[in-house]
């Protein structure tokens, strides 16, 4: 596993530099190092175990006595959701996701949240009380709360566009902040955006590994789960700009559903962007790729 996620941590350092080289920034900022950022680890947002997070702060290593020093600015902030199917994963093991933030001088928010059998909808509640976290501390962590990116991995994916799009209706959580923390876009790695929809297709298939039927629970629960948590379901004219990183030969999380997603973004006149991988697989993307999403990537997030 450490061999694996290295390797994936080099491709990815590979694509932050290529993106260095051939894309223009309005971030402006230096190549990196790693004496700009602290991390602040395990803070609780919560009353549960797993309703932690780690901030990584901007700044400098400045020696003894005081040793660090924050920088006195606000900065662009990305909140990233891992991945699991909902029934498990870790905010522990998506680094090789926020390294290109971090080089670009963006602060970085990663959060846990409630995983497993029968507990929807408690991830995405868990992931709306922490963005209303973020929004009354950001303060303290000099985050500019006008210029947040959520982003997030596969069933992260989902928890990412879902609270996107949550925040941009008043009223629609009983954890809203849309008023006081904007989500400025959302990205997308090959998220579900119809839980009921990955259900029916693990069925057709007479596959026992449906994530989405074991995190919702008692089958009577599915359409309501995924008609209020979808986000499909929940596209307004107020919805933040969205791209989707989606291999067009996932078996986990079927391609199609990055499709209708983005057919229904266009309707509802959203700027939007499908990055699709003619080869790419369920976390499964080559040098050059990941090269070419991370392009993609920062070239949207400038505009």
């Amino acid at each position: 596993m450490q061999k694996i996620s290295l390797f994936i941590l080099i491709l990815i350092l590979s694509g932050c530099r290529s993106n260095q080289n051939n894309s223009e920034s309005k971030l402006d900022t230096p190549e990196f190092w790693a004496s700009r950022y602290s991390e602040a680890t395990d803070i609780k947002y919560g009353d549960t175990e797993q309703q932690k997070l780690d901030i990584y702060s901007q700044g400098e290593w400045i020696g003894e006595p005081n040793y660090w020093k924050s920088d006195s600015i606000s900065h662009n902030t990305l909140i990233y959701i891992h991945g699991g199917g909902w029934l498990g994963g870790s905010k522990d093991q998506i680094t090789p996701f926020i390294i290109s933030y971090l080089q670009r001088g963006w602060n970085v928010v990663n959060i846990d949240y409630r995983t497993g059998e029968g507990t929807a909808p408690q991830a995405v509640d868990d992931c709306m009380e922490a963005i209303q976290w973020i929004a009354r501390n950001a303060k303290n962590f000099n985050i500019d709360p006008e210029n947040v990116v959520i982003s997030g991995e596969s069933a992260g994916g989902h928890l990412a566009l879902i609270t996107g799009l949550l925040n941009s209706i008043p009223g629609s959580h009983k954890y809203y902040s849309g008023d006081s923390l904007k989500i400025k876009a959302i990205v997308n790695w090959y998220g579900i955006t119809d839980i009921a929809g990955v259900d029916n297709f693990y069925k057709k298939q007479n596959q026992e590994s449906d994530y989405a039927s074991i995190w919702v629970g008692n089958p009577k629960r599915m359409d309501s789960i995924s008609n209020a948590f979808s986000p499909v379901k929940r596209i307004t004219s107020s919805a933040p700009p969205i791209i989707t990183v989606h291999g067009k030969k996932d078996s986990v999380v079927p391609y199609e559903q990055a499709v209708t997603l983005h057919e229904l973004l266009e309707k509802a006149g959203i700027r939007n962007e499908l990055v699709s991988i003619d080869d790419g697989k369920h976390l499964g993307f080559t040098d050059k790729e990941y090269q070419y999403i991370y392009t993609r990537i920062f070239e949207f997030l400038d505009q």
